[in-house]
């Protein structure tokens, strides 16, 4: 490993009549012939130059990686260098994640998450954004609410390890655009006016106490490369090494928004969009995010379904992974058509409720919450859309390059929808193309490890630079025939069924 934060152990000759070397200096060319261009602040120094005369001049100090020079960020008496910690951090909009990373060995000790405190001003990015704008009151409470949320997951982690942040040198966090400009108080109102350019897409190192966290150490922010383009993905590409191999690659981040990248060593192209909140089971009145008692997968055999929820409870809404295998396995078994429509009579479960036709996925006495659990044609209709537009965005990108879907060798599933989603499912309606199993590859919270990954490994910071300044990113306003190539993909699998012949095949089989 060559992580991003060291630990060195001094002894020094102390300071006798007459010598004139201060502290500092003392201390600085004793790690020049290893270390290079070492640099202390003055800030750090007043934290530490008292503890100097109080001991024999052995002592560690904690460095971290700035740019091209050692940053000393952390002072202490007697050999330490057995203890080297630092934190790696997913700042989402809906979930902050934070790992203890023990330096020395590689190994994550801890990891906790919390709900973003920012929640309090909104449950969606744009409700915060138009809460803080042109307010620099609202935008200090957000800032406060963000650096809580670092605040509360380092003491948690402190309560659970006892390790404390005054022993981490470093913070690595990858966050989207909007959430970076949050924790700095910077207003990103401009990530969504036209021209829609953010204030900055990156900052360089920057210690902790300078934005109010309990912490002596640096932090870094992975680099966005565009307003919808953020350094949580820049961190997910990082992971999974797009960037380095030969083979044509595809990264997929579908959330909220909808984030996709498409390259290899020679370029990358990217596109962003909103995909709206239909993944996190948004669209539907008993929708839910993935929680206890969300419906998480759902099957039909002989025309009966079975579902299951998470933790086993009693049902009380669907959540994302269950919505798409609910439309799969409805589409395979013919209780919809290609359009999406329902097929009444091909089950007891498609009824009439308030005017429209609904599939019960839990009766009255099977629902947690005692009423019948169900999901309408305005359901699906509304989950078709965020569903065309993440097939359009990846077709657009192919349409820039002038290559078909055969011709991706490996596709990224990013995110915690591409980490529980059911790939058979997905690709049955059209989420993902329809290409052999074996190209997929999950990646789980990409923003998190990516984060984990620098920490250990200094040099991947010139990684993330490259892949930042190779992304050529693509705006979907300017794409041409957008809106028909959307619509077209408003079908189950999609209008042309040549793209999707493996899907054609098994809807052949079950319906036979």
């Amino acid at each position: 490993m060559k992580p991003i934060c060291k630990k060195e152990y001094l002894e020094l000759k102390p300071p006798e009549v007459g010598d004139t070397v201060a502290d500092k200096d003392r201390i600085v060319k004793a790690l020049k012939p290893k270390y290079g261009n070492v640099y202390i602040s003055i800030s750090t120094l007043k934290s530490y130059y008292k503890l100097l005369r109080n001991f024999d001049w052995k002592l560690t100090v904690t460095m971290v990686q700035n740019s091209y020079c050692w940053e000393i960020v952390i002072i202490e008496i007697g050999n330490t260098t057995d203890k080297n910690f630092a934190y790696a951090a997913d700042l989402g909009s809906t979930t902050v994640v934070m790992q203890l990373v023990d330096l020395n060995s590689g190994n994550v000790l801890c990891e906790e998450s919390i709900l973003n405190h920012q929640a309090a001003y909104g449950a969606d990015i744009l409700s915060r954004i138009f809460y803080a704008k042109d307010n620099e009151d609202h935008l200090k409470e957000i800032q406060q609410a963000t650096l809580n949320n670092f605040k509360e997951l380092m003491d948690k982690i402190h309560s659970l390890t006892g390790i404390s942040p005054s022993q981490c040198g470093a913070l690595i966090i990858a966050g989207n655009t909007t959430m970076i400009h949050f924790l700095f108080g910077i207003d990103p109102w401009f990530i969504f006016y036209t021209p829609y350019t953010p204030s900055f897409n990156r900052c360089d190192f920057i210690s902790g106490r300078d934005i109010g966290l309990p912490f002596s150490g640096l932090v870094y922010c992975f680099p966005s490369a565009a307003n919808y383009l953020g350094g949580d993905i820049i961190s997910g590409l990082l992971t999974t090494k797009l960037h380095k191999g030969s083979e044509l690659s595809l990264y997929m981040d579908i959330g909220t928004n909808g984030e996709m990248i498409l390259g290899n060593n020679e370029f990358m192209i990217g596109v962003a969009g909103a995909a709206g909140p239909a993944l996190e089971g948004g669209i539907s009145k008993q929708g839910m995010r993935a929680s206890t008692g969300a419906v998480d997968s759902v099957r039909i055999v002989n025309n009966d379904m079975i579902i299951t929820t998470i933790q086993n409870a009693k049902p009380i809404g669907i959540c994302g992974s269950g919505i798409v295998d609910l439309l799969a396995e409805m589409l395979l078994e013919g209780w919809i058509d290609y359009s999406g429509r329902f097929v009444p009579g091909r089950s007891e479960r498609i009824l009439l409720r308030e005017g429209e036709y609904v599939v019960i996925y839990a009766w009255e006495n099977e629902s947690g919450s005692g009423e019948e659990l169900s999901f309408s044609q305005t359901d699906i209709l509304s989950f078709m859309d965020t569903k065309a537009a993440a097939n359009t965005m990846v077709e657009f990108l192919l349409d820039e390059l002038g290559m078909g879907p055969q011709e991706i060798k490996r596709i990224y599933m990013a995110g915690a929808f591409g980490t529980y989603i059911n790939l058979e499912s997905a690709i049955t309606i059209g989420l993902y193309p329809d290409l052999p199993r074996e190209r997929f590859a999950q990646v789980g919270n990409g923003s998190l490890k990516g984060a984990c990954m620098l920490l250990k490994d200094a040099e991947e910071l010139l990684s993330v630079e490259s892949i930042v300044n190779n992304i050529v990113y693509l705006q979907l306003g300017e794409a041409k025939d957008f809106l028909s190539k959307m619509s077209a993909a408003k079908f189950l699998p999609h209008t042309d069924f040549t793209l999707y012949p493996t899907v054609m095949e098994n809807i052949k089989r079950r319906r036979s």
